[in-house]
């Protein structure tokens, strides 16, 4: 009979460091995708500073949270939750942009059962792939985090949690001072007058690829 497998510990670290591997991790494996797929490489950051697409990180997070809770549950209870979660948050995130900032970053309207284009069944049967090669890759995945243990490590963990707390902090206020110069709402602080001379229009666009504005579309 097999050995029963118990519930992971979690700490701030382990879950820090899974969200920094994952963060750069999709960036480049996007980067290598789209230079299959379309022969040019693409890095879709979502950080101001460094190649960081923080949505990816906190994907990586999840899936490893949710399949550390159902350990004792069968794979494919595992699988179609964590397809569900990734689900949600993709949703979750799609409305914020959308109904918040009148933005959006990535579009699936012309995909099978989509709803309003921020997500569809495609991508959910994506999500539920790689939570399945994702559960099987769990336990090494565990023994990797054994890796960033130790005191210079907490030190480096503690200097990267201000950085990527700064980091994320300026990027939610520079799309916020895109999306209000879009829209011809003047800065209402100085910091906002500082987001519109650091991060132009031209910047942004650049930096944020395929993000667009929804009433571009009428």
């Amino acid at each position: 009979m097999p050995k029963e497998q118990g519930q992971a510990k979690q700490t701030y670290e382990k879950l820090f460091w899974l969200f920094m591997v994952g963060s750069m991790l999709g960036v480049l494996l996007e980067g290598v995708f789209c230079l299959i797929a379309n022969g040019a490489w693409e890095s879709h950051v979502v950080t101001l500073f460094g190649q960081f697409n923080a949505l990816y990180g906190v994907g990586a997070v999840l899936f490893y949270v949710m399949l550390s809770l159902l350990q004792k549950k069968s794979k494919f209870v595992q699988i179609l939750a964590v397809a569900a979660a990734s689900t949600a948050l993709e949703l979750i995130c799609g409305i914020a942009l959308a109904d918040g900032l009148g933005m959006k970053a990535w579009d699936y309207s012309e995909s099978f059962l989509n709803y309003r284009g921020m997500i569809c069944l495609t991508f959910t049967l994506g999500w539920a792939a790689a939570a399945f090669v994702f559960s099987l890759l769990y336990d090494r995945i565990e023994h990797a985090l054994a890796i960033f243990r130790g005191r210079k490590w907490e030190i480096a963990c503690v200097a990267l949690s201000v950085f990527m707390a700064v980091n994320l902090f300026a990027t939610a206020g520079s799309i916020v001072r895109w999306s209000e110069r879009h829209y011809g709402i003047a800065p209402p602080t100085k910091i906002g007058m500082v987001y519109d001379r650091m991060t132009p229009d031209e910047w942004m666009q650049k930096r944020f690829l395929d993000w667009s504005f929804l009433d571009m579309d009428s």
